[in-house]
């Protein structure tokens, strides 16, 4: 999947990388930089090579097609590797110039870029790459992106480069329209999951310090800002299984007119799914990115795909989410299972989903966290609302749930199976 992602910044280091990990398997640099290299999506030829003792220099050029379907649509690189050997391993330094590319690249690429690979003598290749700001100015969109840092480790397996992990930094983001914009504060991308063409254990994580939407009439809904936005996706891969956890965290949520939100935590967990038919998934996907495949087959073969997963059964859970309001609180929980199933299409399995999922949920919620919500919203229409009108509403709710009452937290379980649903409480 390494050829999927990152985009350009992502290619340069992984290039780079590349030539890392080979001088180091190759333990000869005139060998490396005599051999030409070409992939599907990836082409890249080597002249004037010369090396002395402690340094050296090379000449590259490097052609990307990003799309299988359009051959045409290429992006051409020269570029030239300057070459020092030292005690902890090679230092290469890339210059980057651009020979052929659509509008993105060309403002990108408006000056040569550096890109910095050090090799150490165990063979792990470090590699970064900064981009210079990008501005884009529409009519009706604006958009800047301050300078991005691209960072990957990688190492020699065999006649293969396996790509560790990789980085990507941005300070901020901004998106203009005519109703307003949208900004995005220390955005920091960090994955050691999709970088080579198995599917393997691992871990991406996005952090995003700020993340804020100002309409230009701030009366408007749509103003507010997430803080410290943080998302955790986890891969599990056993003999035969796979899990898949992912854990969402909000430190505050500040909307207009809306009483602020804060540590809102969520997760959800798929367990046990069949490991060959979540490797044919992907499989596909990798498939995609190296030849030309109609959308409509993919489409297709991805459905039938997905579908087998399905019908081979998991469980799933999500607990211990919570939301904070005030003094206030809720939480919810869930678990279930599908059961295992021979359907032929999606239409199928819709119908048979009662008989095929079992799950139990639990809900609480606080007096505190509606007495907050409930007052917000009729302080908009001018109101108040008293202890009694308080209670009455509670009183309420337990009865059309049901709900239980312990104290001032009222309790919600739910149980569905074969079909049917009912309250634990």
């Amino acid at each position: 999947m390494s050829k999927i992602i990152w985009g350009l910044g992502g290619f340069f280091v992984l290039a780079t990388a590349a030539i890392g990990g080979n001088l180091y398997a190759d333990k000869s640099l005139n060998s490396y930089y005599q051999q030409n290299q070409k992939t599907n999506l990836v082409s890249m030829q080597y002249k004037n090579f010369n090396m002395g003792a402690m340094q050296g220099s090379a000449d590259w050029t490097a052609q990307l097609s990003f799309d299988p379907c359009k051959p045409k649509d290429v992006l051409i690189l020269t570029g030239t590797d300057e070459i020092k050997r030292s005690w902890n391993g090679y230092q290469i330094e890339s210059k980057i110039n651009l020979q052929q590319g659509n509008e993105v690249f060309q403002k990108i690429l408006k000056q040569p870029l550096t890109a910095q690979t050090r090799i150490d003598w165990l063979g792990v290749v470090h590699s970064s790459l900064m981009t210079p700001v990008f501005e884009k100015n529409d009519a009706d969109i604006q958009t800047r992106i301050d300078s991005m840092t691209f960072k990957m480790d990688a190492k020699s397996k065999g006649n293969q480069l396996e790509i560790l992990n990789a980085k990507l930094h941005i300070p901020n983001m901004t998106v203009s329209d005519k109703l307003g914009h949208v900004q995005m504060r220390e955005v920091e991308f960090e994955t050691t999951q999709g970088l080579n063409s198995t599917f393997d254990a691992g871990k991406t994580q996005l952090n995003i310090a700020s993340i804020k939407r100002t309409d230009r009439n701030v009366q408007q809904f749509g103003s507010g800002e997430f803080k410290d936005f943080a998302l955790v996706m986890n891969t599990g891969i056993d003999k035969h299984t796979v899990n898949f956890d992912t854990q969402l965290n909000i430190k505050e949520v500040v909307m207009h007119k809306i009483p602020t939100f804060q540590k809102l935590q969520m997760n959800f967990n798929l367990k046990a799914l069949n490991k060959q038919k979540v490797q044919d998934f992907f499989d596909l996907l990798e498939k995609n990115s190296e030849v030309c495949v109609a959308k409509e087959e993919l489409s297709q073969e991805l459905a039938s795909s997905l579908l087998s997963i399905v019908n081979e059964g998991f469980t799933f859970e999500s607990q211990n989410n919570q939301i904070k309001l005030g003094e206030g609180y809720a939480k919810a929980s869930l678990s279930g299972k599908v059961m295992p199933g021979h359907q032929s299409s999606f239409a199928s399995l819709v119908k048979m989903a009662p008989s095929l999922v079992e799950y139990q949920a639990n809900v609480e919620y606080d007096k505190q966290i509606m007495k907050t919500l409930m007052s917000n919203y009729l302080q908009q229409g001018g109101k108040t609302l008293s202890d009694q009108e308080l209670e009455q509403m509670l009183n309420g709710m337990q009865q059309a749930m049901p709900a239980k009452r312990d104290g001032d937290v009222l309790k919600i379980g739910i149980e569905y199976k074969y079909g049917e649903k009912k309250f634990l409480n």
